[in-house]
């Protein structure tokens, strides 16, 4: 018997496999809680209970590094279980049982995992990003032997589907557990130190990335009420690219966002962030999540030209942004000109800091026409991006492509 640990709080999902009480299992929570960690250990559980296959998927998995491949190898490693396993790079098989795990993304899969044979687990991660498309073939798709759906994510808005799938429309065969990091008793001391600023900055991102709480919008917010998540394809129309960077620093993150202009509308279709990001792995990491900045302009923060200039060696189209007093109000002005801001499923990364960017309040909790500085790096990047649609306070009002 292997004695995994976990947070004592989801202790009932792991007697459920045995009881068979439940056979939809809910875990939402703010960041920290150890569910990933925990829903690993839950697949390896599952996989010694049966043969069949058990499918670990979220709505967009690029690669298998987007996937729960990693965690579920490494706690195989860490109990010391690894001759009851063959580890694939894509797969992983339960010698004993036969049963196998697969690993694959909702949106570009879906019709695919329809058809798997013995089908019998569903493992959700970061299931927030899951479209009703989605849950609406997934939901009758299990059919083989004992059918249980795991459920991990952190609730963004109430509308979203799947907290109406699973919290509005639950009953008696669902196991409902709320987590975060306060019931997490390995919660590290460098993810609590990450809380702890995150606290002195905008009070409903916290509360939404920490507290699971749903993401408020703040009256101060600067976008929120422009952005809506949208899965949109490409074409000709929307011409090309306006890439944008945001240099991160040693606590703040690297951030590209790709957009488009259409009818007076910004289409943001891929984004990406990283803290710590090296700079010898910069160009590599930023053609990775934006593969068209190798082939069209991007504007990065001119206040970093030793990244630029090392970047350009690789992506020779980069070109630092151009800074004068009052450009960032000014850019500001265009991006709430537009009617619009659509967020691509793909790059929804960025919708939570894009909403959390707001303008300071005074003493009197009064907003201001001064910009926060917090909550900026995709906002920042974006606003690198337009640079083009920009002018000056005393030059003709911008006109749209």
């Amino acid at each position: 018997m292997i004695k995994f640990e976990y947070p004592e709080k989801l202790h009932p999902s792991f007697v459920n496999i045995t009881t068979n009480q439940h056979d939809v299992i809910v875990w939402e929570g703010g960041r920290g809680g150890a569910k990933s960690e925990a829903l690993a250990c839950i697949a390896i559980t599952e996989s010694f209970i049966d043969d069949g296959v058990i499918l670990c998927c979220r709505e967009i998995q690029k690669s298998i590094n987007d996937s729960l491949y990693a965690t579920i190898v490494s706690a195989i490693s860490k109990y010391k279980i690894e001759s009851y396993f063959k580890i694939l790079q894509n797969e992983i098989t339960n010698l004993v049982t036969g049963a196998k795990f697969i690993f694959a993304g909702l949106k570009s899969n879906i019709t695919n995992i329809k058809s798997i044979n013995k089908l019998r687990v569903v493992l959700t991660d970061e299931a927030e990003n899951i479209t009703q498309n989605s849950w609406d073939y997934l939901r009758p798709t299990p059919r083989y032997g004992m059918v249980r759906v795991y459920v991990v994510f952190n609730p963004r808005f109430e509308t979203d589907p799947t907290w109406q799938e699973f919290i509005v429309k639950n009953d008696d065969k669902t196991l409902h557990i709320t987590i975060n990091w306060k019931d997490n008793p390995w919660f590290p001391e460098s993810l609590n130190n990450q809380r702890l600023r995150d606290m002195r900055g905008d009070a409903g991102r916290y509360s939404w990335i920490w507290e699971g709480k749903f993401l408020k919008i703040s009256d101060n917010s600067i976008l929120a009420k422009k952005l809506r998540s949208l899965d949109f394809t490409l074409d000709e129309s929307f011409g090309d690219p306006l890439i944008g960077i945001d240099w991160g620093f040693s606590v703040d993150p690297t951030a590209i966002i790709e957009s488009y202009v259409k009818n007076e509308t910004l289409y943001i279709r891929r984004a990406g962030s990283k803290v710590g990001l090296e700079l010898d792995d910069t160009a590599d990491w930023l053609e990775k999540h934006v593969p068209s900045v190798k082939k069209f302009t991007s504007r990065a923060d001119c206040a970093r030209p030793e990244t630029i200039s090392k970047v350009k060696k690789d992506i020779p189209l980069i070109k630092g942004c151009i800074k004068w007093k009052g450009s960032v109000e000014d850019g500001v002005v265009v991006l709430q000109s537009f009617k619009e801001i659509i967020i691509h499923p793909d790059a929804d990364c960025c919708y939570a800091e894009l909403a959390a960017y707001s303008y300071r309040t005074d003493k009197h909790g009064e907003p201001t026409t001064d910009i926060e500085d917090a909550n900026n790096h995709y906002a920042d990047a974006l606003r690198y991006a337009i640079e083009p649609l920009v002018k000056r306070k005393n030059e003709p009002k911008v006109r749209f492509l």
